[in-house]
């Protein structure tokens, strides 16, 4: 009876488990965007109750409701201002980038064929035979590569008269219902912002009745559950972007320091050193593209170019970079959430696969704020020793 009593119990615990992962799974991958407006309006709510309370208290509770507004609406404006400050000098600066890149890349055709050239030299070394062959397919390749510009005015009118009207027609349509998607959307965009904006003031104004009124629904030796919750997950959340914030720093001086150091080697000579460091370390966080994304196509380009002491500078760059970002990440972020650096890894790893960009940061919270209850005794998810248990009130 015991052994039938234990597998019974196991089979319970598994699907409640089972249930509890399906729940969260679906909560995350259709729901978190619905909810996401009124999500991060709470989140913010939160952040303003200590300001809101010591004006509460110097002003004796008689403008409550204004007083939310205003703390909105500044808040609003300290995000917004700065914002719109750094984006303006960032497209300038982006629009300088882009000019310097056309200048960079404004004999294609001389490009194409320095690099056509470079692969039929690199394929050398295989049988001629199979030279034949393989140089036949770059060379066909690269044929279709190459501009086609017509050799005389008639041949204008002839592409002119070869023209289907109506796959044109097609086409326009059909860049027409593209771009009508994307406008139809942007008012969506816009009601959720307004939205979001409502709900931070409703929020921040009736905080208190709103936590009231989800304890009152919990049972009674659950109901400091909340006060937990607020502290694991503004906690978590604030440790989360400092541990990312540090591992972008450190990559974007690494790069600077690169730079630098080629720039004064006399490899490398361009005035955007700043942008392409701040680009390359943004594209670090992301685990499928990395700082490879940017680093490997330029040392690529700077090979074919016959520039081969930059495409050195830049392998070994990204090399340097890979290795210590591979050793910091984990344990940045696991020592950050409290989380073995193992078990952060595996969470960044399935949540980019199971929710995509947004998942390689919900679910190490998740598994941080889930650590932090399992530590605290208010659920029972794994074994933990007495000594790795943590007292919330203490904290």
């Amino acid at each position: 009876m015991d052994k039938v009593e234990k597998r019974r119990a196991f089979l319970i615990n598994f699907a409640f488990t089972a249930v509890i992962l399906a729940l969260a799974f679906v909560g995350l991958k259709y729901f978190f965007w619905v909810a996401a407006p009124f999500l991060l309006s709470f989140f913010f709510a939160v952040l303003l109750q200590k300001p809101l309370r010591f004006l509460d208290k110097k002003t004796k509770h008689k403008a409550h409701g204004l007083l939310s507004v205003v703390l909105v609406i500044l808040s609003i404006c300290v995000i917004i201002v700065p914002l719109s400050f750094l984006i303006s000098a960032l497209i300038n600066k982006i629009s300088e980038f882009l000019k310097f890149l056309l200048e960079q890349l404004n004999d294609l055709p001389s490009f194409l064929a320095t690099l056509e050239n470079w692969l039929l030299n690199f394929c050398g070394f295989l049988p001629e035979h199979l030279y034949k062959s393989v140089s036949a397919s770059i060379t066909e390749w690269f044929t279709k590569l190459q501009p086609n510009a017509p050799e005389e005015a008639g041949a204008v009118s002839g592409l002119l008269s070869g023209i289907d009207l109506s796959s044109v027609s097609d086409k326009i349509t059909s860049g027409v219902s593209n771009v009508y998607s994307v406008l139809k959307g942007v008012p969506s965009i816009l009601i959720g912002v307004v939205i979001g904006i409502v709900a931070w003031i409703l929020f921040t104004k009736d905080y208190d009745i709103v936590v009231k009124f989800i304890q009152n629904q919990l049972p009674e030796g659950k109901k400091n559950i909340l006060v937990d919750l607020k502290q694991v997950f503004s906690k978590t959340i604030l440790t989360m972007f400092k541990a990312y914030g540090f591992i972008m720093l450190i990559t974007f001086s690494e790069i600077c320091l690169g730079f630098g150091i080629m720039r004064m080697c006399g490899i490398m000579n361009n005035n955007f050193f700043v942008l392409i460091a701040d680009a390359i370390a943004i594209f670090e966080i992301l685990p499928v593209a990395g700082s490879g994304g940017i680093l490997i196509p330029w040392a690529l380009f700077s090979v074919v170019n016959g520039n081969y002491k930059q495409a050195v500078g830049l392998i070994v760059m990204y090399v340097i970079i890979t290795v210590i970002r591979q050793y910091i990440e984990p344990k940045i972020v696991g020592s950050s959430l409290g989380v073995n650096p193992i078990v952060t890894l595996m969470g960044l790893y399935f949540g980019l696969k199971l929710f995509g960009f947004i998942g390689m940061f919900l679910v190490p919270l998740c598994i941080m704020t889930l650590k932090a209850f399992n530590d605290t005794g208010r659920i029972s998810i794994w074994k933990t020793s007495p000594e790795n248990k943590i007292d919330v009130e203490k904290k």
